[in-house]
């Protein structure tokens, strides 16, 4: 975008064109025409920009508030994180003193199932000693048969001989009382009738020898009859007492082994009951490991794609961030180029009112002083898409400033009526790099000359 603005003044012995500063005014129109569509333009966009600005800044605020959420919501995640870990670490410890425990209840069950080896090896040796024992007792029982025959064999001949000599005594006794009556009768027949021999002495003495015989025989009898069944009867105690003790020590063996065996089935039944706990306990505790590891999982899922948000959000945000730098930039140069606009303004206002003010008569304009006419040149470039060559446009600025002492040489009458005017001024050219979101400011200080002739009026 480029104003030309041209001042003239008036010299003596010099002539203004009219057809030049009719040019310039139409061109200084078409400029301000295409200047004022050019401010709608951006004004427009500065508009659009503004309200994408104010639109980045609400999803800014959006997003800040989803991260401050996504942050809460980390720190939740750590404390369960602890808390699972905690009760994981329970968990374990649990779990240790079940393997404890059941190391020691397999040391337990292996000390009994010794002590039950030991128990059944007593076990088998009292079975053997009680098979031998009842086979002693089978290879004594003809012997205890024989001699219960014997003994009742012997208790019956006592009880004849018992009855015999019972029967015997009496019979002796009758035939001692009947021959004593008898000799007591023939004594007294002797004595009344005739004196004869005494044999009440001899008798006396016969008896007694028989008693004494009868009853030596009864006691030999007796005494041989009382140590048979002495005998007997102390091998029969005596068997009854070996049997008695077997009987009682057979007893104890199985008074022992039924303990041993109840006692073998509680141990079976503990272990089993504590094998089946250990086997619920390994269960439940690689249960809860296999959900608390799900859970982390997820929880680590779901913690790197907020993570992955975050960057995401971040990433986001940094971009906006550039935007409104970006935007600010952009504004801050508008408001540059509005301010020196408004000072072109009011300068192009104040040239024009010294012109209107200094504008000739006809009969002035052709006379033969006719001023030089000098002009300024106010170039100001715009906003420019593309790093386009700088030097090429000043190159053609230049150019196109240059024509016009050319034209006014060959116009003019000689150089001694040019009246050169230089005026120094900064063009402003900044580069915009859309891809990188990056703004290059560059300033370069420009001279223009433009010389101006005066010539004659004649023609016009």
């Amino acid at each position: 975008m480029g104003v030309l603005c041209v001042g003239s003044s008036m010299e003596p012995g010099n002539k203004m064109d009219l057809d030049v500063a009719a040019a310039q005014n139409q061109a200084f129109k078409l400029t301000r025409t295409n200047e004022r569509q050019e401010m709608v333009v951006l004004n427009d966009r500065l508009t659009v920009y503004i309200e994408k600005v104010r639109s980045l800044e609400s999803k800014n605020n959006l997003l800040e508030a989803e991260i401050e959420a996504l942050k809460s919501s980390y720190e939740r995640t750590s404390s369960l994180r602890q808390l699972y870990a905690s009760q994981l670490k329970e968990l374990n410890r649990e779990a240790e003193q079940m393997r404890e425990q059941r190391n020691f209840s397999l040391a337990e069950k292996e000390a009994k199932l010794s002590q039950l080896d030991v128990l059944k090896a007593k076990y088998y040796e009292a079975l053997d000693a009680r098979k031998q024992t009842e086979l002693h007792i089978e290879t004594l029982r003809p012997d205890v048969d024989k001699s219960t025959s014997a003994r009742i064999k012997l208790e019956k001949q006592q009880e004849n001989l018992e009855v015999e000599l019972a029967f015997q005594q009496k019979v002796h006794k009758e035939e001692i009382e009947e021959l004593i009556q008898q000799i007591y009768a023939a004594s007294s027949k002797t004595d009344l009738t005739f004196g004869l021999p005494d044999l009440s002495s001899a008798l006396t003495q016969i008896q007694s020898q028989y008693d004494s015989i009868a009853a030596k025989n009864l006691q030999e009898m007796d005494t041989w009859y009382k140590t048979k069944f002495h005998d007997m009867s102390h091998a029969s105690t005596k068997y009854a007492e070996s049997v008695r003790a077997l009987k009682e020590e057979i007893a104890g063996y199985r008074k022992d082994i039924l303990n041993k065996e109840r006692d073998l089935d509680f141990l079976k039944m503990r272990n089993e009951f504590l094998e089946t706990q250990i086997h619920e306990a390994m269960e439940k505790n690689k249960n809860e490991e296999e959900n608390l590891q799900e859970q982390m999982e997820s929880m680590n899922a779901d913690l790197k794609l907020t993570k992955e948000k975050m960057t995401l959000l971040m990433r986001e945000y940094q971009d906006l961030l550039n935007a409104k730098m970006a935007l600010e930039i952009e504004i801050t140069t508008y408001r540059k180029l509005i301010e020196g606009e408004d000072s072109r303004l009011s300068t192009m206002v104040g040239g024009l009112s010294l012109t209107d003010s200094l504008n000739p008569t006809p009969d002035s304009l052709f006379s033969s002083d006719t001023p030089a006419l000098t002009g300024t040149l106010k170039l100001t470039e715009g906003l420019q898409d593309t790093s386009g060559s700088s030097n090429e446009k000043d190159a053609e600025a230049s150019g196109q400033l240059e024509g016009v002492p050319e034209e006014t040489q060959k116009n003019g009458t000689s150089q001694d009526q040019a009246c050169a005017v230089c005026e120094r001024k900064t063009l402003l050219i900044r580069k915009v790099k859309t891809d990188e979101d990056t703004y290059v400011s560059n300033t370069k200080q420009c001279t223009i000359t433009i010389s101006g002739a005066a010539e004659d009026t004649d023609e016009e």
